[in-house]
C-alpha cells in the first residue's frame, strides 16, 4: 500500500522533469538578476543554487521557488549603490552582507511568530509599489536594449537621458534586442509551456556566436568564472552591518508579502496548508545561504514558480532536483554564455517585469472605492518619484496610515426598523424608522484610546442633532471586540455629560470580554444593569416601556 502523501512513481517522473525545467531557466535568470542588482553574473547564479535547496528542505510550500528576482534585485541596487560609492568591492560586500541581514530578519520574525506580518502590507498599496518598480525597472534596462550608455539614476532623469540620447541608439543592439523581444512576448502569448528566459538566452548566445556580434559593437558578457560558490563571509564593517538594518527590514517585509501570496495561491488550488511562520524561518535560511556565497537577497520568483507548476511539479523534489541542475551548469556550461549579449538579459529583464504590470487590477480598485484606488496610485507615484526604496517606506508608512485611519474613524450608523426589514439596520442605508426620543447607536470598531474622543463625539452630535428631546441613546456594542481604560473613562463620562441634559446611556449586545470590562471598572453600575440589555430590541422595549424579551444582566 502506498504510504498517504507519498510519491508515486509517475509523480516522482513529473517532479524530476519540471526540476531539470527550473533549474535550465534559473541560471540565465540568475545572470539577468545580476546584471539588474549592479553585480557580476554569477552572483545571481550562486543566488539560485543553494537558496533553491535550502527552501525547498524547509519551507511549508510544495510549489514555491526562490531565487534571486527583479523586485529584491532592483531594491538591493537603490540600497547598496549609495553606500559602497562606486568601490565594487565595498559593492559586492554589502549585496552579500544586505543578504545575511534579511536573511537574520526572516529567522527572527519566524522565531517571533510573527507570520501575520504577511497581510501589513494592503493591496492597494502593494499593487502601485510592484506596478511603480516595474516600470523602474524597465527604465533601468531601456539603455541596454538600445546600446545607450545611460547609468540608472532614477525613473524620470534616465527617461529624460535616453530621451536626449535617442540619435546615439546602436542599430545592431537595437535590432538583436527587438528580434528577442518579439520571441519572448510572442512564446508568452502562444506557447506559454515553453520558457521565454531560456529560448531568448540560447536564441541570443546562438546568434552573438554565429554572426560574431561583438565584432558589430554589440555588447557581450564576456568571461563568466564559472564553478561553485565558496562559503564565506563578507567583509562587512559594523557600521555597514548598522547601516543595512532598516533596508533589510524593508526587504523582509516587501519579499515575505509576494512570497506569502504566491505560496498561499497555489497551496489554496492544490489543497494542502502553508505555515507562514515556518516559511519565515524558510526564507531566512535561503537567504542566509545566499549571503554565505557571495550572492545578493533572494524571494519568490513567480514565473519559476509558475513554470515548474505548469511542467507538472507538485512537490519540493523540483526545488531541490532544479538546485542541482544550477549547480551542474555552474561547474561546466558558464564558459558557453561568453558570447551572450547583454542586451538578451536586459530583454530578459524587461518580460519578467511586464509580468509585474498589473493595471487591471490597479483598475478594479475603482470598484471597491475610490481612497483603495487612491492608496495604489500615492504607492506608484512615490515609488517613480522617490525610488525604490523610498517607496517601500512610503508603501508601510500608506499601510499603517489606512489602518489607524480606519481604526480611529471607523464607520457607525444610526440604527432603525422599516416594514421587511429583520431587527435593526442603518436607517440611513435601509430607510428605516427611528423612534421618537430614543437613538440606537452603532459604532463598528473596538473602543480605545485612539477613537474614543471620536466616538463621544458622535453621539453627543447625534443627541445635539436630534429633532426633539432624546431620553435614552442606546449603543449598540456588537461590533466593539474590547474596551480598553481610557474607553472605559470616556463612557462613564460621556453618560454623566448625558445625564446632566436628560439624556439615559444604555448598551445593547455587549460581548463577554466587554461585559466583563464593563464590570470590573464599575461602568455596569454606573450605567444601571436594567440599562444593559442582550439585544437592541429588548433594549428598545424596555426603555420605551414595554417589557424585555429576555432579561438583562
Amino acid at each position: 500500500m502506498r504510504r498517504p502523501g507519498g510519491h508515486d512513481r509517475a509523480r516522482l517522473v513529473r517532479d524530476l522533469v519540471a526540476g531539470v525545467t527550473v533549474g535550465a531557466v534559473a541560471v540565465p535568470a540568475g545572470l539577468a538578476m545580476s546584471e539588474l542588482a549592479g553585480l557580476p553574473p554569477m552572483a545571481g547564479v550562486y543566488g539560485t543554487l543553494l537558496p533553491l535547496a535550502v527552501y525547498a528542505l524547509l519551507g511549508s510550500s510544495r510549489h514555491l521557488v526562490v531565487g534571486p528576482e527583479s523586485v529584491l534585485a532592483a531594491l538591493t541596487l537603490s540600497i547598496v549603490a549609495p553606500l559602497a560609492q562606486g568601490d565594487t568591492g565595498r559593492y559586492a560586500a554589502l549585496a552579500t552582507a544586505l543578504a545575511l541581514m534579511t536573511g537574520a530578519v526572516y529567522v527572527a520574525a519566524g522565531l517571533l511568530r510573527l507570520g501575520f506580518m504577511a497581510d501589513f502590507l494592503s493591496k492597494p498599496v502593494l499593487l502601485g509599489f510592484v506596478n511603480g518598480t516595474a516600470l523602474i525597472i524597465i527604465a533601468g534596462q531601456l539603455g541596454k536594449v538600445l546600446g545607450i550608455p545611460v547609468a540608472f539614476s532614477g525613473f524620470f532623469p534616465t527617461l529624460w537621458r535616453l530621451a536626449a540620447g535617442i540619435g546615439r541608439t546602436h542599430p545592431p543592439t537595437l535590432l538583436l534586442s527587438a528580434a528577442l523581444l518579439v520571441l519572448a512576448l510572442a512564446l508568452r502569448r502562444w506557447a506559454p509551456v515553453l520558457p521565454a528566459t531560456l529560448a531568448v538566452v540560447a536564441a541570443a548566445t546562438a546568434a552573438s556566436a554565429l554572426l560574431d556580434l561583438d565584432s558589430f559593437g554589440v555588447a557581450v558578457v564576456g568571461a563568466v568564472g564559472g564553478g561553485l560558490p565558496p562559503l564565506a563571509l563578507p567583509a562587512a564593517a559594523p557600521a555597514d552591518l548598522a547601516a543595512l538594518v532598516v533596508p533589510a527590514l524593508g526587504l523582509a517585509l516587501v519579499g515575505f508579502a509576494d512570497a506569502a501570496a504566491i505560496s498561499r495561491g497555489y497551496a489554496r488550488r492544490s489543497g494542502y496548508p502553508v505555515d507562514p511562520n515556518r516559511e519565515l524561518t524558510a526564507l531566512g535560511a535561503a537567504n542566509l545561504s545566499a549571503g554565505l556565497t557571495q550572492a545578493f537577497p533572494v524571494g519568490s520568483s513567480a514565473s519559476r514558480t509558475a513554470l515548474g507548476a505548469s511542467t507538472g511539479g507538485s512537490s519540493q523534489v523540483v526545488g531541490v532536483t532544479a538546485a542541482a541542475v544550477v549547480a551542474l551548469l555552474a561547474a561546466l556550461a558558464m564558459p558557453l554564455l561568453r558570447p551572450l549579449p547583454t542586451a538578451a538579459l536586459g530583454v530578459v529583464i524587461i518580460v519578467a517585469s511586464l509580468s509585474l504590470l498589473d493595471a487591471a487590477s490597479l483598475l478594479r480598485l475603482r470598484r471597491a472605492g475610490d481612497a483603495e484606488a487612491a492608496l495604489a496610485v500615492c504607492a506608484f507615484a512615490a515609488v517613480l518619484a522617490l525610488g525604490v526604496l523610498p517607496g517601500v517606506g512610503v508603501a508601510v508608512l500608506l499601510s499603517l496610515g489606512v489602518f489607524v485611519y480606519r481604526a480611529v474613524r471607523p464607520h457607525d450608523a444610526v440604527l432603525g426598523t422599516a416594514e421587511g426589514i429583520d431587527g435593526y439596520r442603518d436607517a440611513a442605508v435601509h430607510g428605516a424608522d427611528t423612534h421618537e426620543g430614543l437613538i440606537v447607536y452603532r459604532f463598528d470598531a473596538p473602543l480605545f484610546f485612539a477613537n474614543a474622543p471620536y466616538f463621544a463625539a458622535r453621539a453627543r452630535g447625534l443627541v445635539e442633532g436630534a429633532d426633539g428631546p432624546v431620553r435614552f441613546l442606546l449603543v449598540n456594542m456588537e461590533a466593539v471586540t474590547h474596551v480598553d481604560a481610557t474607553a472605559a473613562d470616556m463612557l462613564r463620562d460621556l453618560r454623566s455629560e448625558l445625564a446632566a441634559h436628560g439624556t439615559a446611556l444604555a448598551l445593547a449586545r455587549a460581548k463577554a470580554p466587554v461585559r466583563a470590562v464593563l464590570e470590573r471598572t464599575g461602568l455596569l453600575d454606573d450605567i444601571g444593569r436594567d440599562r444593559v440589555f442582550w439585544s437592541v430590541r429588548s433594549g428598545v422595549r424596555a426603555l420605551l416601556g414595554d417589557p424585555p424579551d429576555a432579561p438583562s444582566r
